[in-house]
């Protein structure tokens, strides 16, 4: 059997959130405004500019061509770039207005690395960043109100831009756990859930991988307990065929990762969801690090219901053909109890 060693991650914590107003180019440099004033004609993708016919193109560039068929239109002109609003390892999200309505939008600024992982959209010869491929197709319609809904995109020389759209108010799910006290109440992580579990569902129906739900990439609106899914910079298409490559947070890795080097997407995203609702009603990790991952020892507070624990522990079955699938996670008693 094939071994997987990697270095555990220990006592991590959440993505750094920056709450100050850092301005864009403080991050970027001092040639971000320049590349932001790019006109849209630089922002064509290459099967664009080698002259390929529009039925060639995929919808992607359908979509930014009939948004934007004027080449002098530029990014500044349609949205205005407020303070930094978080920062991980795939990019940097800003606050933002649409100028034409005054709508709230949030800017995700990614830097183009030369490794950059791109992905062909299917029947065309148009390739693109990944994720804004992913981001595509998940915002496709019919949307789903649980997944963040990429609203406009720009692929620059030296960045890709996403405008995305921003619920308020809201925060993500780790530092709501702080809010309430370091768990959530059973009835209310059960609505919590029910929603992560549409989402993942939804990536599911439009072959993504998202690879990292976590806490922090779930936005909750602290007025309607809406949930939205985002930051899909660690997503790959779904695929049938095992990855042999780990992206995303290493504590909520799958067993089959560190055991064998490899894992199936809809396994390990079910195995991550129920890493998800352990935090959420005990307050705390289920493991630290790949020795009790793969050891799979679970220890509840008091007071957990015997049908959540039940739920827990079918999606962190040790061996993945045993866990459930997430119609089923839906159909789960403890998902349909009553508060």
């Amino acid at each position: 059997m094939k071994r997987k060693r990697i270095q555990d991650s220990g006592n991590q914590g959440p993505t750094k959130k920056i709450r100050s107003a850092t301005p864009l180019s403080s991050w970027l440099g001092d040639a971000t405004s320049s590349y932001l004033t790019t006109s849209s004609e630089d922002t064509l993708t290459s099967s664009q500019q080698d002259n390929t016919t529009s039925s060639d193109l995929c919808s992607l560039c359908k979509t930014k061509l009939l948004r934007n068929p004027h080449r002098e239109v530029r990014f500044t002109t349609l949205y205005s770039v407020g303070r930094m609003l978080g920062q991980g390892g795939y990019g940097c999200v800003y606050g933002g207005t649409r100028r034409k309505d005054g709508k709230e939008v949030a800017i995700k600024i990614i830097p183009r690395r030369e490794s950059e992982p791109t992905l062909t959209m299917i029947g065309t010869m148009c390739r693109h960043t990944r994720e804004v491929v992913l981001m595509h197709l998940v915002s496709e319609s019919p949307v789903c109100e649980n997944v963040v809904e990429l609203l406009d995109w720009y692929e620059l020389p030296h960045m890709v831009i996403l405008v995305l759209e921003r619920p308020t108010p809201c925060m993500d799910l780790f530092y709501y756990l702080m809010a309430m006290g370091g768990k959530l109440d059973q009835a209310v992580a059960r609505v919590v859930m029910q929603q992560v579990v549409v989402a993942a569902l939804h990536c599911d129906n439009r072959f993504v991988f998202h690879r990292d739900i976590k806490l922090e990439n779930l936005l909750v609106n602290t007025d309607t307990l809406d949930v939205k899914l985002i930051d899909f910079g660690c997503g790959d298409l779904l695929r049938e065929e095992p990855y042999q490559e780990f992206a995303g947070t290493a504590k909520y890795a799958p067993p089959e990762w560190f055991l064998e080097g490899e894992y199936q997407g809809d396994k390990a995203t079910v195995w991550s969801l129920g890493v998800l609702l352990f935090a959420m009603v005990n307050g705390r990790m289920p493991f630290r690090g790949a020795f009790q991952i793969v050891n799979g020892c679970l220890r509840f507070r008091r007071g957990i219901s015997r049908e959540c624990k039940n739920l827990v522990r079918l999606c962190l079955m040790k061996d993945p053909c045993r866990r459930l699938d997430l119609d089923q996670i839906l159909s789960h008693s403890w998902m349909s109890d009553l508060p």
